[in-house]
């Protein structure tokens, strides 16, 4: 290997090991709390060498909704793999799934911002928010794709109200259940919910 591909995979650990820290730290003590000396702290760097990485607070943020959304949406198209008549209920388990098994990406993708009102899109550089807007739009496309394969043939614009408002359900039953005890079963019942509500399953 030679010594300009050593410093590039130097520099791409470099910068996994500031995400994974900045991950940490905003999902365990908020958004607002969270400092670039501290992240800096955690990756055995000083706050000048961060910079090199990251221009601030907002880059490491959106950055890493990057990596959670890009998950999500892996997760949610290999659910759609299934039948069409299994697809919802597949999909339904993943988003769950996602949750329970990446708390911290999904804490940062759905709460976090609006928790503590602090993170502005503004701050965004505008091509960033763009590619945001196209995460968001391709995890929800494949829910939609879902919803035709059922046969509900109401249109794209409200399969996508239909996708909006079971994902704001079924992050509000995370954001409010997930640590109680009866986590299971409440994910449970919202999905029968769901099923029989969106796609007439029984």
């Amino acid at each position: 290997m030679g010594t300009r591909e050593r410093r590039q995979r130097e520099a791409a650990e470099r910068r996994k090991t500031i995400l994974a820290a900045a991950k940490n730290l905003f999902w365990k003590q908020g958004y607002s709390r969270t400092t670039i000396p501290q992240i800096a702290r955690a990756t055995e760097l000083a706050p000048g060498t961060l910079y090199l990485y990251f221009p601030g607070k907002e880059a490491l943020y959106v950055e890493l909704l990057f990596e959670g959304y890009d998950l999500l949406e892996k997760r949610l198209l290999a659910a759609a793999e299934a039948s069409a008549t299994r697809r919802p209920e597949a999909l339904i388990d993943a988003f769950f799934a996602f949750a329970k098994e990446n708390p911290e990406y999904f804490d940062i993708i759905f709460f976090l911002s609006r928790r503590e009102g602090g993170i502005q899109e503004e701050k965004f550089p505008p091509e960033k928010v763009s590619q945001l807007d196209a995460r968001v739009d391709a995890c929800k496309a494949v829910a939609a794709k879902a919803l035709r394969a059922a046969g509900d043939r109401k249109g794209d614009k409200a399969h996508r109200r239909t996708v909006d408002a079971v994902w704001s359900m079924m992050s509000g039953v995370i954001l409010f259940f997930q640590r109680e005890e009866g986590f299971g079963a409440l994910a449970a019942e919202a999905k029968r919910v769901i099923l029989r509500g969106v796609f007439g399953s029984r």
